[in-house]
């Protein structure tokens, strides 16, 4: 683990967006034997593979039209093999829109519990007489034919509601975005929990595989972890700095453009999107700490004396 967090890649790669081989939506890479991902046309990815006799799928795309245009593509690679099971990795449109395409296929929806209550309406379409969706706390294992499938909650990161599936046996990790393929972390969700984050990538370092299936960008190595840890760490620690501080929202940029800030002189890693994380990290944060902090100790209430 220690080795691994060592060789970040450092510089400025850590905090830029770098363009990665073009990819056109609609277009199946495979992945493996028995593994596939497509990329949708709103950016995100959709991944399947086979388990036994059927399919489970990750993630649906934006809306019905691509959940649909997802299962076409199922078809073609599968043989027209049932799918079985659709794991939404979290709760963000671009990747459960979709859902009910799969649902009226007859598919079972798998998301995190804290997801379900959204994607429930999705999963319970007018052509079935009950809903078709499955929530879990912690972890889901399944088994078909001589593929597992592992599939994990490690607490709010990029959403409260992140999964990762894992193929143990083919070294494959579908992450949604928690990592990235070659593009900086999108860290102004609601629901983001910063250093959750950075604590669960940590976690993922830890994991014996080979591929990264992204939620967005070109299929990585396990690199993307060491890539997306630096950026999401970095962001945390100039977000504490900024804190302790006291530094106002409009002057974060001056306060980063300083030699001291540790991202050089020439301002290349400060785009609007990197200021926009950075704020929204000072923000996630003060946020929870707020929420944690005790309440004040009630005042006693004194009783005037008497005169005398």
């Amino acid at each position: 683990m220690k080795r691994f967090l060592r060789n970040l890649i450092p510089g400025l790669f850590l905090f830029v967006p770098v363009a990665a081989a073009a990819q056109t939506p609609g277009t199946v890479e495979k992945v493996a034997d028995g593994v596939w991902m497509v990329p949708t046309q709103s950016g995100s990815n959709a991944g399947w593979f086979l388990v036994g006799d059927e399919v489970v799928a990750v993630d649906a795309g934006s809306d019905a039209a691509t959940g649909k245009m997802i299962l076409d593509k199922i078809r073609e690679t599968t043989g027209g093999k049932p799918v079985r099971y659709l794991i939404v990795t979290h709760a963000h449109a671009d990747h459960g829109g979709g859902a009910g395409a799969f649902a009226a296929a007859g598919a079972e929806v798998v998301c995190q519990e804290n997801a379900a209550a959204g994607l429930a309406p999705l999963a319970a379409p007018a052509n079935k007489s009950k809903a078709s969706l499955m929530a879990f706390s912690e972890r889901l294992g399944l088994f078909g034919g001589t593929r597992r499938v592992a599939v994990y909650f490690l607490g709010p990161a990029h959403t409260a509601t992140d999964i990762f599936v894992l193929l143990p046996d083919d070294k494959i990790l579908f992450t949604g975005d928690v990592v990235l393929g070659k593009r900086a972390p999108f860290m102004q969700s609601p629901d983001v929990d910063p250093k959750g984050w950075e604590n669960t990538l940590a976690r993922l370092a830890k994991l014996d595989i080979d591929k990264i299936v992204p939620g967005h960008g070109a299929v990585g190595t396990k690199q993307a972890i060491a890539d997306t840890y630096g950026y999401v760490k970095k962001v945390n620690e100039l977000a504490a700095m900024l804190t302790a501080e006291k530094v106002e929202e409009n002057m974060i940029e001056a306060r980063l453009r300083r030699p001291d800030a540790g991202l050089g002189n020439d301002g290349a890693a400060i785009t609007p999107e990197f200021l926009a994380n950075v704020r929204a990290t000072m923000r996630a944060e003060a946020t929870k700490q707020g929420a944690a902090a005790p309440p004040a100790p009630a005042k006693k209430a004194t009783t005037p004396a008497k005169k005398k």
